[in-house]
């Protein structure tokens, strides 16, 4: 059997090393990568022939496969050509006549893969910014009408990214969660402000009117592409686990878990803060209430996440100015 004619037939360049880098063979592909003749090099020192150096180049994967004996691949940027490499070294259990292990050493051209993922990332990241516009550019609006409910809105995202990290929620979620929160009242714009900035107690009819804002905040984001459920989360921020809540009266696994934390921050800070038709009830009457309904009304893994954190001072909700 001819090894090397077997090696020609490969398009990705392929080397026979030994432990000290030693060229024992190499195929016709290396010729057309490096412009080396496989017949000249062999026998000689890979680093220097291949890529021009005295020394292994630093992460080297002969060394480290070598060293621990296993198979080692590693992406490598090939400055003599201006090419992106997987570098993959194979050991095999032939030896040399000396005793040392003779390795495989492939090389895969991936510089066309490196760029479109460096594409990727770059449209990513304008994405995010994009998508941080718009949520900025909500809660703003938002603002302009309703200063009360735009402060809510952040300390209601700080709380719940808190809690979210507490119960070891994935990052991707809680960068959902984050979003929601800083806009889960959004539906609030098509209310009224008088009715927002009463002083006084809210009637009943006007009650039904701010409850309201939860489907009015899913009909406005349902039609944008997020990577999170936003829409959902912003309908659902009021529903309770015993199907009390509102705008569906859903029950407990019928609710999403991002938005059964959205609810417990939002009923914390709430209670917690002035409204103009109430002053603040305080912060232990809102924990008060947690610990009276978890399970209940509220998620009893959340509720005992936020509780934690309270007690325990790892959060505290920022000053009103």
């Amino acid at each position: 059997m001819d090894i090397q004619k077997i090696f020609d037939a490969f398009p990705n360049y392929i080397l026979l090393l030994d432990d000290n880098h030693r060229i024992l063979m190499a195929n016709t592909a290396i010729k057309d990568a490096l412009g080396v003749d496989p017949a000249e090099i062999k026998g000689g020192y890979c680093p220097k022939l291949v890529h021009g150096t005295e020394e292994p180049f630093p992460g080297c994967p002969l060394e480290e496969a070598v060293e621990k004996g296993v198979a080692v691949e590693r992406e490598i940027y090939e400055p003599t050509f201006g090419r992106w490499l997987l570098s993959a070294v194979y050991p095999t259990t032939m030896k040399t006549e000396t005793g040392q292990t003779i390795h495989v050493h492939v090389v895969y051209d991936i510089t066309d893969r490196k760029i479109a993922e460096e594409k990727l990332i770059e449209n990513y990241s304008k994405l995010e910014k994009m998508t941080e516009g718009v949520i900025q550019a909500l809660s703003l609006t938002l603002e302009s009408r309703d200063p009360y409910t735009a402060k809510h809105q952040m300390e209601v995202s700080r709380l719940a990214v808190a809690i979210a990290r507490k119960m070891n929620i994935d990052e991707d979620r809680l960068e959902g969660i984050r979003i929601a929160g800083l806009i889960h009242d959004i539906g609030k714009i098509t209310v009224p402000s008088e009715i927002l900035n009463k002083p006084g107690k809210i009637s009943m009819p006007e009650f039904e009117i701010i409850k309201t804002h939860c489907e009015t905040g899913y009909n406005i984001l349902k039609d944008i592409e997020f990577p999170w459920p936003i829409a959902t989360i912003i309908r659902q921020h009021h529903e309770r686990i015993d199907g009390s809540g509102y705008p569906r009266g859903l029950k407990d696994n019928e609710i999403i878990l991002e938005a059964k934390v959205i609810a417990v921050a939002d009923v914390v800070e709430a209670m917690s803060s002035h409204r103009p038709y109430r002053q603040a009830l305080g912060l232990k009457a809102a924990l008060d209430e947690l610990e009276d309904k978890k399970g209940i009304l509220y998620a009893q893994d959340v509720a005992d996440a936020c509780l934690h954190l309270f007690n325990s001072n790892k959060f505290t909700f920022e000053a009103i100015p």
